[in-house]
């Protein structure tokens, strides 16, 4: 007997083994069992959820001549057997692509007219009905409307957008689900146990359900495509990405693990080493997004990403939440032109290294090649390559310090800019002492920097920066309340720049009020401007 694929031969022929869609199977086997059946139904939703096999388990069922009592078809009756044959002459299936024509669905019309040979409904289903013309779909309305007492239709679509709105509203709407991970996870499972296939961890589950992304079909069809080229019912991490041009998950860690601590010549080196092995290169620049998401998703369970096998230990050093979000918004965007371009794996490799090389671009340095050279040499899982050292020749003020925190630790920075000093303070009187306030509404950044790890890692950096033993420093955080602030005329580091940047754009507003082109084109045409938008 020839192999029949998983997805064809693990087809629902019962309601209770539709995958992720119980919601619509419930209902349609009690429509069945009150016999309130409509004469139309619109099922939609992404490929491979079941559109289709519900249509036909549905038609099944109402056309069975020994239903079962929980209103599943026999499928040994001679209309159950028609149909899975594909032969019967009361269950009609129409590809909505290939026969969208009004002439189509005019023979489809006069078809509708003649009674059934047996039983006592006729049922059509159109597959991708959004693909009928718009001429075909007038054709269509008036039949939908009112078609004769033996005529049940099930449209089925990916793209429900696209249907006229006066077909929509004759019908009864059914959205079918993109089905959870855990779900796909389970059937995978189920199927592997039926057909005496070994995984040999169930994280290759795991991955199967994630790669068909909500589908059925997709997840089956990718788990035959694993099974040819594994060759046998034993199912390693190897036959999984070699079957599917993905990188290993041990190279996805060190690649990974390299972005974050700043290394560009090893993920160049690891990059071009999975280029050379023919990994599909969307496929790993999606493998590295995932990466990034997981990291972001499972920022406050470091342990988990470690021991998942996704970082090494101490990659997330020094790296704050909205660094990551930088990383997944940069790489997002770059992979998006950069798969599109002249060179894709020249351009992905270019932005890997921007990445790498993030801290010194963003902070304006100009990074020498030999910096570069020598940077390359640190090994994966070591601390950030790109240390930030402190100013020695310029004078050390709290916004010099500031700019040096946004470099080495910009979480800590990003709160201290939401208070300010209440008081100066001389780096040449010892106990250098700092005193910084917040408002009363900023209580959980002064709560931040009052974390024992956070201040422990504060003190030194004010050492190293400040170059004082950092048992001669003293730093304390307080609240002040709105009259406190009234007295002492205190602003944050974030009102402040707030207040300058308004300031600045009201002084470009207005030299472009008094430029005298506006000016002169104010006087042709007897108006004033009332609204300037700036575009930075």
């Amino acid at each position: 007997m020839a192999y029949q694929v998983l997805a064809r031969k693990w087809r629902p022929k019962q309601f209770e083994e539709v995958v992720g869609q119980s919601h619509v199977t419930r209902t349609l086997q009690n429509a069945i069992k009150q016999e309130k059946l409509a004469h139309a139904y619109l099922f939609t939703g992404t490929r491979g959820v079941g559109k289709t096999s519900i249509a036909r388990l549905f038609a099944k069922a109402i056309r069975c001549e020994n239903r079962k009592p929980d209103f599943n078809p026999c499928l040994v009756c001679a209309s159950c057997r028609d149909v899975d044959a594909g032969n019967s002459m009361d269950y009609i299936e129409i590809d909505g692509a290939s026969n969208n024509s009004v002439d189509d669905v005019r023979a489809l019309i006069e078809n509708v007219n003649y009674l059934p040979t047996r039983g006592k409904y006729k049922i059509y289903v159109v597959d991708e009905v959004h693909m009928l013309s718009v001429s075909a779909f007038n054709a269509l309305l008036k039949t939908l409307e009112e078609p004769p007492a033996h005529a049940l239709f099930i449209l089925a679509t990916t793209d429900p957008q696209k249907l006229l709105g006066t077909v929509i509203s004759r019908t009864q709407r059914y959205d079918f689900k993109n089905v959870p991970v855990d779900v796909l996870k389970d059937h995978v499972l189920k199927i592997a146990e039926a057909e005496g296939i070994k995984f040999s961890t169930p994280k290759i589950a795991e991955k199967l359900a994630k790669l068909g992304k909500g589908s059925v079909r997709d997840t089956l069809s990718i788990f035959d495509q694993v099974l040819g080229l594994s060759g046998t019912q034993n199912i390693n991490e190897d036959s999984l990405t070699g079957a599917l041009g993905l990188a290993g998950t041990s190279a996805m860690k060190e690649l990974l693990t390299s972005i974050l601590t700043g290394q560009p010549k090893t993920s160049s080196k690891i990059f071009n080493q999975l280029i050379e092995e023919n990994i599909d290169l969307k496929k790993l620049c999606d493998q590295i997004l995932d990466g990034f998401y997981k990291v972001i998703n499972s920022i406050d369970d470091q342990k988990s990403l470690v021991a998942q096998n996704i970082i090494a230990e101490k990659a997330l050093e020094g790296i704050s939440i909205a660094e990551l979000f930088w990383i997944y918004e940069s790489l997002i965007k770059d992979f998006q032109w950069a798969l599109t371009s002249m060179s894709p794996e020249k351009v992905v490799l270019i932005q890997l290294q921007k990445v790498c090389l993030r801290r010194s671009i963003l902070k304006g340095e100009d990074l020498k090649v030999e910096e570069i050279k020598q940077a390359g040499k640190s090994e994966a899982g070591d601390a950030p390559i790109f240390k930030v050292e402190a100013p020695k020749k310029l004078a050390k003020t709290w916004d010099d310090f500031l700019d040096y925190l946004r470099a080495s630790s910009p979480a800590t920075a990003a709160n201290l800019a939401h208070g300010n000093l209440t008081e100066d303070f001389d780096i040449n009187i010892v106990p250098l002492t700092i005193n910084i306030g917040f408002p009363e509404d900023a209580e959980v950044f002064k709560d931040f920097l009052d974390e024992k790890e956070i201040y422990a890692r504060l003190k030194n950096h004010l050492a190293d920066f400040f170059e004082v033993n950092i048992e001669k420093i003293e730093f304390k955080a307080q609240l002040l309340s709105d009259k406190e602030r009234k007295d002492t005329n205190f602003k944050t580091k974030v009102e402040i720049g707030d207040e300058d940047r308004r300031n600045k754009e009201e002084e470009k507003k207005q030299k472009i009020l008094n430029d005298p082109f506006v000016k002169e084109a104010e006087k042709i045409f007897n108006s004033k401007i009332d609204k300037i938008i700036l575009n930075d």
